[in-house]
């Protein structure tokens, strides 16, 4: 396992998304504070790691902490979750973290949130092509449903897998070329949508991965074999790994644009109450143009470059496209905020209030009602979305503003 593998296992963990067997490997590295060879740390990194993580708690936490617990301890700790450097959370200040809130219940800081709410999970429905609507949430891992000879598989970590299975025998994943299947007619397509509270991922039928974040629509083909071209339609979030195929070009169409990739990583927040539609490049090459017109006519022409903004981009890696007005701009990306949520995280860099509960709004299911006058100030920080409604309420720091959770409402005064 890579240092980066190990990193992305323990957010996962910590999301509450792991299945049993990497639940149990985390747990066990945990357990056992056990040194993993195969992450490519040593024992003097884990050394500098732990000494990093030591100094940059409080005085009153190291002091809580007693001199008994001493570097070596908290190295072998970072060694299991070697995360803490992206995310800037150790094990000990998430627990110590959690502890201060439970301590301040029924005090004024918290005692509005005794109404709390759980976070989102792996949520999500499924509609077939004849218009079958399956809940993901309570259908039976296994297969769930197959068309034309494409099988339909839900996992049991909140995935659903495509699988070809051919009149003749065997199986195809990853591919687009070949003839069309019998009965597989080329309008012939599924769609899957989280509630507010939900996410899920899916295995596209050329083994391309898709993860949705709540509140958010994927529309695309039961198979792509004999399409001249992959297309799939998003309204909300996603983060997309699109397997490659050069002569088979990949477009995610939004309602204002259309992005192009032949194999690439990159992630599309097209959110009809956000004020921007953005998409950010993580890995490869995509090119984004601004699409003219109602959605429907699938009108790829567009304008050309101007003095305030393009209307066709082609981003490279730690770049992002920011479409408003109708024009597209390309500035530098935070990679880390734009996936936070694929990877368990509210992640905010300069946030105002609205940005920052339009987020916390789709991931608990809440409305949020605002004061007259809207309370200005920024957030900047992370908070990990497994926990309550009131934890993440109480991390998010606005000077003046308070949090009160009534049914499905958040309430905020100042």
């Amino acid at each position: 396992m890579t240092k980066e593998e190990a990193k992305a296992l323990i957010l996962k963990y910590n999301s509450g998304l792991c299945s049993d067997g990497e639940r149990e490997l985390v747990e066990d590295w945990y357990s056992q504070f056990a040194i993993d060879e195969a992450s490519g740390l040593s024992e003097s990194d884990f050394d500098q790691i732990g000494a990093e993580m030591w100094a940059g708690l409080p005085d009153e936490v190291k002091g809580k902490a007693g001199r008994s617990r001493t570097v070596k301890l908290w190295s072998r700790i970072a060694a299991a979750a070697a995360v803490l450097l992206v995310v800037g959370l150790g094990v000990f200040f998430y627990n110590y973290y959690t502890n201060t809130l439970r301590h301040l219940e029924g005090s004024a800081a918290t005692r509005d949130l005794v109404n709390d709410l759980n976070p989102g999970s792996n949520k999500a429905y499924l509609i077939l092509s004849n218009g079958k609507r399956v809940s993901l949430t309570d259908a039976a891992n296994g297969a769930i449903a197959k068309e034309a000879g494409v099988e339909i598989t839900k996992t049991a970590d909140g995935k659903v897998i495509y699988t070809t299975r051919h009149p003749e025998g065997g199986t195809t994943e990853g591919s687009v070329s070949g003839r069309s299947l019998p009965g597989v007619e080329m309008t012939t397509m599924n769609t899957i949508e989280t509630p507010k509270g939900g996410q899920y991922q899916v295995r596209l039928p050329d083994g391309s991965k898709v993860w949705l974040n709540a509140a958010s629509k994927l529309i695309y083909p039961v198979s792509f074999i004999g399409r001249g071209q992959r297309e799939v339609t998003l309204s909300g979030e996603a983060y997309f790994e699109i397997a490659k195929d050069k002569s088979h070009p990949f477009h995610v169409k939004t309602l204002k644009q259309d992005v192009e990739v032949l194999g690439t990583h990159f992630n599309i927040n097209s959110y009809a109450d956000e004020p921007n539609t953005k998409t950010t490049l993580l890995e490869g090459s995509v090119a984004v143009r601004h699409l003219e017109g109602s959605a429907a006519t699938r009108d790829l022409s567009y304008r050309r470059d101007d003095a305030k903004g393009r209307d066709e981009v082609v981003l490279k890696p730690g770049q992002e496209s920011v479409l408003a007005g109708g024009r597209i701009k390309v500035v530098p990306a935070d990679l880390e905020e734009a996936v936070a949520w694929k990877n368990g995280l509210f992640r905010f860099e300069n946030a105002d209030l609205p940005t920052v509960m339009r987020q916390i709004a789709r991931w608990y299911d809440v409305e949020i009602v605002y004061p007259a006058q809207i309370p200005a100030g920024t957030f900047t920080g992370e908070v990990y979305r497994n926990m309550t409604a009131s934890k993440v309420l109480d991390g998010i720091g606005f000077t003046g503003v308070k949090f009160k959770i009534e049914g499905k409402k958040i309430i905020i005064t100042h």
